[in-house]
């Protein structure tokens, strides 16, 4: 069960999971710049001044296998007693992919990613603290992993972490580039875990709070850089990262990786790029491409319940709202903009897609499908 702790000042928090632990030596994961940008250095310095401090930062933003098995390699050489992991999503990611791959004896990490049935053992007690209000990683039990350019995710219980601390302070100084796709991350997750086949009631009580606060406080967020707003949007990513860490992500979600590693595209822009034209596709299903179990009732009655959430009545209006809202944002909504430039490019983005991510979609999608969708943002 893990322990959370979200609100201002919450990040003093360490100082009690510490002293609760009884730990002496500390692993620290972060991003190189959003450890200094957020405040985090600073403030960390002062409560953990009396003990061993071992700083792994020396890995890419998106997590690479490599870089895991050196951070694992690290922890089971030092006989330490708790990880802290401070940053972005990938950051999160990278904390957990260490700790619970140095707690597997004699098995091939890569081993591991493909069959996660092979864990075994838990790691050592893993503090995830976001810097951004985006992936909630934080509330998962999944890590997102690149092994040669390629889109892994690693899924098991004993992934999520043990504590989770959201201070929202940490992320007032976040560039607003970046924390425009983090909000639409955000917005995307929830959206996407409100209508996945593995939705619950647990887990649509999560997203669609998380919508109804996200909804609201974005521009002043993101925009106007509102504290308050980013408050509210903080709480927001984690509640649909618990959301996601129940139902998991679906279409948008398994179109956007190739995306971001092929071009560039941060990830919660490039899952933004396609979510808007989802509103149409799954709330126009038939009873020969529906995948959800619940039907096409339950469906139907799922789309128009989000269409509320957005204030809309239908999914024309859903589909105008969300890419108003990326313009409002200044995410570009063109994908010939960025780089995505021809039909090659989509077969690229096609042919790489991630299967398990899609079937969680409540409407099956052939390729023809797919390139309909890329042909309506650009090409």
């Amino acid at each position: 069960m893990q322990k959370e702790f979200i609100g201002k000042d919450s990040f003093k928090k360490i100082k009690y999971i510490v002293d609760e632990l009884h730990a002496k030596r500390i692993l620290l994961v972060t991003g190189k710049k959003s450890f200094s940008l957020s405040g985090a250095k600073y403030k960390i310095k002062k409560l953990l001044k009396d003990l061993e401090v071992i700083v792994f930062d020396d890995f890419q933003s998106n997590p690479r296998l490599e870089d895991a098995e050196s951070g694992s390699n690290l922890v089971r050489q030092s006989n330490l007693d708790l990880i802290i992991s401070i940053g972005g999503g990938s950051v999160l990611d990278m904390a957990k992919l260490i700790n619970i791959l140095s707690a597997q004896n004699d098995i091939d990490f890569f081993d591991i990613i493909k069959n996660p049935s092979l864990i075994d053992n838990k790691g050592i007690p893993l503090v995830a603290i976001p810097t951004t209000a985006g992936s909630g990683s934080q509330a998962t039990h999944f890590a997102v992993v690149y092994i040669d350019k390629v889109k892994y995710s690693l899924s098991h219980r004993y992934i999520l972490p043990n504590y989770a601390i959201v201070d929202p302070a940490l992320s007032y100084s976040v560039p607003s580039n970046m924390a425009a796709s983090c909000a639409m991350d955000s917005l995307s997750q929830a959206v996407e875990s409100y209508w996945s086949v593995g939705s619950t009631k647990e887990s649509r009580r999560y997203s669609s709070r998380a919508i109804k606060i996200i909804l609201p406080a974005l521009k002043e967020s993101v925009v106007n850089n509102d504290n308050d707003a980013k408050d509210v949007m903080a709480l927001a990513a984690h509640l649909s990262g618990k959301a996601i860490n129940i139902s998991k992500t679906t279409a948008a979600h398994a179109l956007s990786y190739s995306m971001t590693t092929l071009f560039g595209i941060p990830h919660g822009h490039a899952v933004a790029l396609t979510l808007g034209k989802f509103f149409s596709i799954n709330y126009n299903a038939n009873k020969n491409n529906i995948l959800d179990q619940r039907g096409g009732i339950y469906l139907n009655k799922t789309m128009k319940e989000l269409f509320n959430m957005f204030d809309c009545d239908t999914a024309d209006c859903c589909h105008d709202k969300w890419y108003e809202l990326m313009k409002l944002l200044d995410l570009e909504i063109n994908i010939m903009n960025l780089g995505i430039k021809n039909i090659e490019d989509i077969e690229c983005i096609v042919n790489n897609i991630n299967i398990e991510r899609i079937k969680n979609n409540p409407v099956l999608l052939d390729k023809k499908e797919l390139f309909k969708i890329f042909n309506s943002i650009g090409i």
